[in-house]
């Protein structure tokens, strides 16, 4: 990833911005439905489906940072 040019360390910044704040949210959505979720097992299978789900999504649209800023 080329950061020497500011509008790609812009693009970059905004990119790992908006992750963190889609992560904080996703955290706080399975702690939500574990926390007052009907079944407990149910629960814990979804956010460990959701999980492995927004990492792959995550990883991939990391792929796709690299190479447009590359």
């Amino acid at each position: 990833m080329n950061l020497s040019n500011p509008t790609n360390l812009l693009i970059a910044g905004v990119y790992y911005v908006l992750t963190g704040i889609l992560t904080f949210f996703s955290a706080f959505g399975i702690y939500i439905l574990i926390r007052y979720g009907k079944s407990t097992p149910l629960a814990f299978t979804v956010s460990v489906i959701y999980g492995f789900l927004f990492l792959t999504i995550l990883a991939q649209s990391y792929n796709t940072l690299n190479s447009l800023l590359a």
